[in-house]
């Protein structure tokens, strides 16, 4: 593979081609308006390949009519994979795949076909991993050059159309890889056998052995260690530039801070979080989460926002405000939910994939502002205070203007609260800009994450419009995206469906419809999410081996079945599986621990790869200890803060108790049995004044001569609740509530359980 590399780099450089024309001196069309040219994708759906339809190359989408054609004529494929929102994808689109001169080699010696990745992930992963294990680096577009066998055998990112001191233009490459074809061809095909077989192990074969290794702490003590280790202590967040906000990172923190109380975890999560909110990474004007930092201080960011960060970040940030109750945190979740809201929400219910970071070709153009432009929206003294705190008059940060960002933090939050109107008025004039492409694919998996947020904004705020939008967008998707046979489409754009879908898409909508079932009790959730899980071990389990496959068996044309077990910007599809099997209980408990113990030595030799899949694991190690925790409840409860006087709260706890069941009341009638009774745990930072239990229902039954006074169907318990006195009680501590109740049916009364139930602050 090396000799055949080093050959292919030597002739990149031999040849010499002097190149003219470029991307932006092209016309695409005629003088009457006309296309000059279109092809085959015009009859995609996606935006991005809509992009590259009217490009003078001669376009396939991936699919049967392509490859078969590469082989029937022996034609090497090139291969390009890119996202609608992806810069660099837009760059090379005008530059390279616009000028006919390039095209015209393309169309004359290769079949090019142009990818979604985010329409065809499993396409996606495999090529960028030949990309990756070729160049040692990754990125998109992704360009490789495939056999018609669909082995990889040379590949990069961004090509340009020129050659350059730094590296050969795309004409220059072209050349180099069709005259390795044409003279080397069997070199060429041992080359890319010895790569597919790399990526094989890469991605899949490398998970087919259970680990002797213990499921116990010490696997996820391996990842808070590498966490401590890659911690920058100046800014927050992990490592330097480009930075990203890595959410199962800062998920997998908070889980160990409710496990361990380390204030020291803690704090790594909140000065991250305090960090993205104040910098630019952040829409100080819209709301939202741009995709990274390109700094390590979070102030200039890479500006497309993209739904599955925006999702995971909405919900940490929630969890942090429930552990610190803190403000802010609330703040800038609220926010994150009114963008998608306003800008990333469909008719129909689904949630869009991404906005863009460029207009007219420039990236950030819809965003960053002068302060002539302020200063022409706001009045004198507004303008004067909104420069002061969004840093506007500490002079300009990127190419001659300004991304807003909050420099001083001291009082902030008062001073964000003041220019709310300022915002809006910069808001509307935003909306004046030209706006960014808008992607609207309709993703089944990011949808997952999004329903998932909402819905843990309903059961932390009780925000009754987060559990409409939630409960929509998991109707449309179970509607819409769900097959007659059960199984599920991967994507919805413009009406249309397609693809089947993803280990992804089954995990995350199952985790949206249990987050819907936590918050609601509503059983229907409970049940889509079962069936939703009993499909998805059908189609991806391996029955030899354990874990779960990213594709299902009969997936046609991919050179590997991988296991995708690694995060991303999202969780791995296995530990959101894992998760959602250890919520379902017993029945499933069996495939979580497999499903574990199948990627345990990984996740302890490479924690960063494998972060959720330790919050997982932390998740079964606790279910572990009181396995009953896991197993849905024949009682449900939420309780919120109605309203508040002072230190006292006023609290409403509300239960739904399963049909066939009922619980004793308080008091229940007969010496030995169980009364419902709420407490707190001693450590908690508040102390009951008093619980108004109801009066019961009087009954008899078979197994008892005497009278009994019992709950069943729903009830609410008002309480109150005091705050400790401050030198009492501890920081940072959630408020949960237990309840202690002992359920019976008609014949026989259970063991008493208690239910632990996180309280919620409404407005």
């Amino acid at each position: 593979m090396k000799n055949m590399m080093s050959k292919i780099f030597t002739c990149l450089f031999l040849v010499n081609i002097t190149w003219i024309a470029s991307a932006n001196e092209t016309a695409l069309k005629n003088p009457d308006g006309s296309w000059k040219w279109t092809n085959r994708l015009i009859h995609e759906t996606s935006p991005y390949l809509l992009l590259h339809a009217h490009n003078p190359v001669d376009w396939y989408p991936w699919g049967d009519e392509a490859l078969a054609r590469a082989k029937k004529e022996n034609r090497l494929i090139f291969l390009s994979v890119g996202y609608a929102t992806c810069y660099w994808c837009h760059v090379m689109e005008r530059e390279v795949f616009s000028n006919p001169e390039i095209a015209k080699m393309m169309n004359e010696n290769f079949i090019n076909i142009k990818i979604d990745r985010e329409e065809r992930p499993d396409l996606d992963e495999i090529y960028m991993t030949a990309t990756q294990l070729l160049t040692q680096r990754g990125g998109w577009p992704n360009s490789v050059f495939l056999t018609p066998d669909l082995k990889p055998f040379y590949a990069g990112t961004y090509f340009p159309p020129v050659d350059t001191p730094n590296r050969p233009g795309f004409p220059t490459i072209l050349d180099a890889v069709h005259e390795a074809w044409v003279e080397r061809e069997a070199e060429v095909i041992e080359s890319a056998e010895q790569i597919s077989t790399a990526i094989e192990l890469a991605t899949s074969r490398g998970f087919t052995a259970l680990t002797d290794r213990a499921l116990d702490q010490s696997v996820t003590t391996a990842a808070l260690d590498y966490l401590r280790t890659a911690y920058n202590g100046t800014y927050g967040g992990f490592g330097g530039a480009p930075k990203f906000p890595s959410p199962s990172n800062i998920e997998f923190l908070l889980r160990e801070y409710e496990r361990t109380a380390d204030e020291s975890v803690l704090k790594m999560v909140t000065q991250t979080l305090d960090r993205m909110a104040y910098g630019g990474i952040y829409d100080q004007i819209g709301g939202g989460f741009h995709r990274y930092s390109v700094d390590a201080k979070w102030l200039v960011p890479h500006f497309e926002k993209m739904l599955y960060d925006n999702a995971q970040l909405a919900k940490i940030y929630l969890k942090t405000y429930q552990l610190t109750e803190e403000p802010r945190y609330r703040r800038v979740a609220e926010e994150v939910f009114n963008f998608i809201f306003r800008e990333m929400t469909a008719p129909e219910g689904g949630f869009y994939s991404a906005l863009d970071a460029e207009t007219d070709a420039e990236e950030g153009k819809y965003y960053v502002w002068t302060a002539e432009e302020i200063q022409k929206i706001l009045d004198d003294k507004e303008a004067s205070r909104f420069n002061a705190v969004y840093g506007v008059d500490r002079g300009a940060n990127f190419e001659g203007k300004n991304v807003l960002y909050v420099p001083e933090w001291g009082a902030a939050e008062t001073s964000l609260k003041d220019l709310a109107a300022a915002r809006e008025k910069l808001l509307a004039a935003r909306f004046e800009r030209e706006y960014p492409l808008l992607d609207t694919k309709i993703i089944v998996n990011w949808n997952g994450l999004m329903i998932d947020a909402l819905a843990y904004g309903y059961d932390v705020l009780g925000e009754e419009r987060y559990l409409r939008a939630a409960s929509k967008a998991a109707r449309f998707t179970l509607e819409t995206l769900k097959k007659p046979d059960g199984e599920l489409w991967h994507t919805y754009t413009a009406g249309v469906v397609k693809q089947d879908a993803y280990l992804d898409d089954y995990a995350f909508l199952a985790r949206g419809l249990l987050g819907l079932y936590r918050a609601t009790a509503d059983e229907q959730w409970l049940n889509s999410a079962r069936t939703l899980t009993d499909k998805m071990i059908q189609l991806f389990w391996d029955d030899k081996n354990g874990g779960f496959y990213y594709t299902k068996a009969d997936a046609k044309h991919l050179i590997v079945r991988s296991k995708k077990p690694y995060d991303s910007a999202i969780p791995s599809g296995n530990a959101v599986a894992v998760e959602n099997l250890l919520v379902l209980g017993d029945n499933y408990r069996h495939y979580a621990e497999k499903t574990l113990r199948i990627f345990a030595e990984s996740m302890a030799q490479s924690p960063s790869s494998f972060m959720h899949m330790h919050f997982a694991l932390n998740n079964y190690l606790t279910s572990e200890e009181d396995q009953d925790s896991s197993v849905p409840s024949m009682v449900t409860a939420t309780a919120a803060v109605k309203d508040r006087n002072g230190e006292i709260y006023n609290v409403a706890l509300q239960l739904k108790i399963a049909d066939g069941w009922h619980i004793n009341a308080n008091p229940p009638g007969q010496d030995n049995l169980i009364p419902t009774t709420v407490t707190v745990a001693a450590d908690a930072p508040v102390e009951i004044i008093d619980v108004a239990y109801p009066k019961g229902r009087t009954t008899r039954f078979a197994f008892s001569e005497q009278p009994l006074s019992i709950y069943e169907k729903s009830l609410t318990l008002p309480l109150r609740l005091k705050q400790k006195p401050k030198g009492t009680r501890q920081k940072n501590v959630p408020i949960i509530l237990k309840l202690t109740y002992q359920p019976c049916n008609d014949t026989e009364c259970l063991l008493p359980q208690t239910l632990d139930i996180p309280l919620r602050f409404s407005r």
